[in-house]
């Protein structure tokens, strides 16, 4: 058994790994920047590149944040990691409560910060797994998970009218507007609790595992092109290879005459809306952007396991000018993407959003400008200074309150 000196580096080149997850971080917050900004000046070819994979890439870097934040490879035991149990679910109701604020906005942003709240929730008691288990856990669930929603929402659920969307302020005023919530929350919102599960487990194995590793960004390289290859070959292969795609097809066919092709490559192009239809076991094989589906979870894992290598070997290797912009807006993420909402809700209520080049431009442009500029003085957003004191004083007043 190597011992911490041989498998772990040291604290100067560590840090280099903790810049490349903050890079990381900047890539997943810019690549839904662009999503929600870019549609009026890149082509659907060219934005289908982000559609879904930077929102999975921001799950995935909280399971790895999660770690990080409970000791990282060596996880916190005792007293300290039931500090860091509370502190994340305090952390999650800070998160839920700004999700709903932001959807209080009316932008076109479906604002993911509730489902995050709640799989911050969910993979608390894990937190002390090793990876392996956590790997395992996540596997699983990427193959499962996407079944029962299937067999839930066919056989179990009466049907929607509604599709994608998130949980609301004004939902929590009814009763039948909870349970509502709860079903948009949990299983056929945009980002169903039930199929991002393996998401977030997968950044828990990995920053179990340890991104502080020597040959860390190789062998997490080689993890994620084979997840990649899986989910994505694995759907091209079922979908041509044995006519799948055809029958899809020619089910939209029937619905649409004549726009059965249009529709498909639509979907591929543009993704779903959190869950797949259940007229058709075969939607099951497809790899489209939120469509929750078993390839679509492999794939779109191993594509950000595979930006988070690429991220810790740019931190390391790429000139500091570079490296430091990227990492500035990375500590700040959520205040980053807190302010792209606002941004759009200002620019909207004043009648100047057009979303031009220029626009677009800006909306890239000035987080990491102002990121930068933050950084300079401290080392958090502002939105996570505020996330760390308020988790660390309700510590703090649940710690002293026992001990009176």
């Amino acid at each position: 058994m190597a011992t911490a000196a041989t498998t772990f580096e040291p604290n100067s080149v560590r840090s280099e790994r903790i810049a490349g997850i903050d890079v990381a971080r900047a890539l997943a917050v810019l690549g839904m920047i662009t999503v929600h900004t870019g549609m009026g000046v890149l082509a659907p070819q060219y934005l289908a590149p982000f559609t879904g994979r930077a929102s999975v890439l921001f799950a995935v870097l909280a399971g790895v944040s999660l770690a990080l934040l409970s000791g990282g490879a060596e996880v916190h035991r005792g007293d300290k990691l039931r500090s860091d149990r509370r502190g994340i679910v305090i952390r999650g109701a800070l998160l839920f409560v700004l999700g709903i604020a932001l959807m209080l906005l009316g932008t076109p942003v479906v604002v993911i910060l509730a489902t995050y709240a709640v799989l911050f929730w969910v993979v608390t008691p894990l937190l002390a797994w090793s990876w392996q288990r956590v790997a395992l856990l996540a596997a699983v669930t990427a193959l499962v998970a996407p079944v029962v929603s299937f067999l839930v929402r066919g056989r179990v659920l009466p049907p929607t009218d509604t599709l994608g969307g998130t949980v609301t302020l004004d939902a929590f005023m009814s009763l039948d507007g909870v349970l509502a919530s709860l079903r948009i929350l949990l299983i056929d919102g945009m980002y169903p609790v039930l199929t991002w599960i393996p998401f977030v487990l997968a950044g828990l194995a990995v920053g179990r595992w340890g991104t502080g590793r020597n040959g860390a960004w190789p062998a997490l390289l080689g993890a994620g092109s084979l997840l990649a290859a899986a989910g994505y070959g694995g759907s091209y292969l079922a979908l041509h290879a044995f006519g799948m795609k055809a029958a899809l097809v020619q089910g939209l066919d029937d619905l649409q005459p004549g726009a059965g092709n249009e529709l498909f490559t639509f979907f591929a192009q543009h993704g779903m809306m959190g869950t797949v239809s259940t007229h058709d076991w075969r939607w099951l094989f497809i790899a489209f952007p939120h469509a929750g589906t078993p390839f679509d979870i492999l794939g779109s894992t191993g594509v950000a396991i595979i930006v988070i290598a690429a991220s810790i070997a740019f931190a390391r290797f790429a000139p500091r000018l570079l490296v430091a912009p990227l990492s500035a807006l990375g500590r700040m993420p959520l205040t980053v993407y807190a302010g792209h909402i606002v941004a759009l809700w200002l620019l909207t209520i004043t009648g100047t959003l057009s979303l031009s080049g220029f626009q677009f431009a800006l909306f890239l442009a000035v987080p990491l400008i102002v990121a930068w500029t933050w950084s300079l003085f401290f080392s958090q957003g502002p939105l996570e200074r505020l996330l760390s004191r308020a988790s660390r004083s309700q510590i703090q007043l649940r710690e002293s309150t026992r001990t009176a």
